[in-house]
């Protein structure tokens, strides 16, 4: 009989919510350090197993996914950010994994790769020589302008100035949060009712973004029925969403449409600015790997403007990215629940369990990379090959990041044309701390120095 799994002991209660809260990234590495690759423990009242070897991953990702449904955290965000793909469960995910996939597709999203590079321009235009920039608030500017602008197409962004600063307010302020939010919104704080304003305030725009677009469909339609001429079909991810039809012919509900922009912001703004946050802080570090993506945004370039084309060739700029979310994964640890009884490699899980599988510890194990904590985009272009299930920046499996090409073209793409313009420069000996909550945020801002 197999011997069971090391459980931690906790508070009363609380169970392990105070060490969590304190540092979870140290108190995950120790845990693990002393228990191995599963572990038992509490936190307030709910079961959770913690998992960090890939063959569990894949149990509990692909092989028993179907016995493991959405976080409780996720749960906690539909009241808000409705039934999106990121916390949908079943044939309604199904239904809307189909009908979105297109969108996403290569062919697709090499249309935004001008979104984005003009995006990145519009920073790096406000850049000047010799100066020092917070990084992660002008990544996180670079990244919400173009989630804006592909969504909505530029019209969107010119006239809707206050998007930003909502779409800023709602997506970059929910921390902690999470765990209460049904509470938290209703106290009397100030910080809440910012919050709570911001939300209503997108919800409204969007709703009226998608009135908007329903009239000027109609309107293109009745024109095109007279025979007048007509301006040219909108190019966006909102009429992609408009303009899907499942099998059954039917479109999507106006409320869906507004659950899945809402999750495209959820999943796509912080995390993916975060990707290039922790790159151009490991970048400015590593001053001669640095040195060697600038040699191959100039051999690729050949002194022209950057663009889409270039981008399967800037395969240095990849590794270095690929290598950041090695080492700072933005979703540092995923969650499932248990959603009936089941098994994990002949130990019992009882339904209602919440499984947390820690990205971050993962990705510095040893086992799987040498010198895990050295920072190597080479290890990347070696060939070698590589245990399944060891890196998963993405997730894995059916409910695999939906937007991953995506946001690699974004973040290759913008961090190539930042650093084809300046150098980065550390400009701290205090090597920078992230803070592990929902996203691995850094603790401090990360201020770089332009050259």
């Amino acid at each position: 009989m197999k011997a069971g799994i090391p459980t931690v002991k906790g508070f009363p209660l609380l169970g392990s919510l105070l060490p969590l809260s304190r540092n979870a990234l140290e108190f995950f590495s120790r845990v693990f350090v002393d228990n191995g690759d599963r572990v038992l423990l509490r936190v307030l009242g709910r079961s959770v197993m913690l998992l960090s070897h890939p063959d569990d991953i894949e149990r509990v990702l692909v092989h028993d996914r179907e016995s493991f449904g959405r976080s409780a955290e996720l749960r906690k965000l539909r009241p808000i950010f409705g039934r999106g793909l990121l916390a949908s469960d079943g044939d309604l995910w199904s239904r809307q994994r189909t009908l979105i996939q297109p969108s996403f597709q290569p062919n697709a999203i090499a249309r935004y790769s001008s979104t984005m590079l003009d995006a990145a321009r519009r920073l790096t235009l406000t850049w000047r020589a010799g100066e020092t920039r917070d990084i992660h608030a002008d990544m996180m500017q670079y990244t919400r302008e173009t989630i804006c602008r592909v969504i909505f197409g530029d019209e969107f962004a010119t006239h809707q100035p206050g998007i930003a600063a909502a779409v800023s307010m709602v997506f970059g302020d929910l921390r902690s949060e999470i765990l209460y939010l049904p509470i938290w919104r209703r106290l009397p704080l100030a910080r809440a009712r910012r919050w709570n304003r911001a939300v209503r305030l997108l919800e409204r725009t969007l709703r009226s973004a998608i009135a908007a677009r329903h009239a000027a469909i109609a309107a293109h339609h009745a024109d095109a029925d007279a025979g007048v001429e007509q301006d040219a079909a909108h190019d966006d991810l909102l009429a992609a969403l408009l303009a899907a039809r499942g099998p059954d012919g039917e479109a999507m509900p106006d409320q869906q449409v507004l659950d899945e922009i809402l999750t495209f912001f959820l999943a796509g703004h912080e995390t993916t600015a975060l990707s290039l946050t922790w790159a151009a802080y490991l970048l400015a570090q590593h001053p001669d790997v640095q040195d060697r993506m600038r040699e191959e945004i100039r051999a690729v370039t050949q002194g022209s403007e950057l663009c889409a084309e270039h981008y399967p060739k800037l395969r240095w700029t990849a590794a270095i990215l690929k290598e950041a979310t090695r080492l700072y994964p933005p979703v540092w640890s995923m969650g499932r629940e248990a959603i009936t009884d089941t098994v994990l490699d002949g130990h019992p899980v009882a339904k209602g369990t919440d499984v947390w599988i820690c990205l971050h510890r993962l990705h510095r194990d040893a086992r799987w990379f040498p010198e895990p904590e050295r920072f190597q985009p080479e290890r990347w272009l070696q060939g070698q090959t590589q245990k399944p299930f060891t890196y998963l920046p993405f997730g894995v499996g059916p409910r695999v990041c939906i937007g991953q090409r995506f946001a690699l073209m974004e973040t290759v793409l913008g961090l190539a044309a930042m650093v084809s313009h300046f150098r980065l420069t550390v400009t701290d000996d205090v090597p920078a701390e992230p803070s592990a909550w929902i996203t691995l945020r850094p603790k401090h801002p990360i201020r770089l120095r332009l050259d």
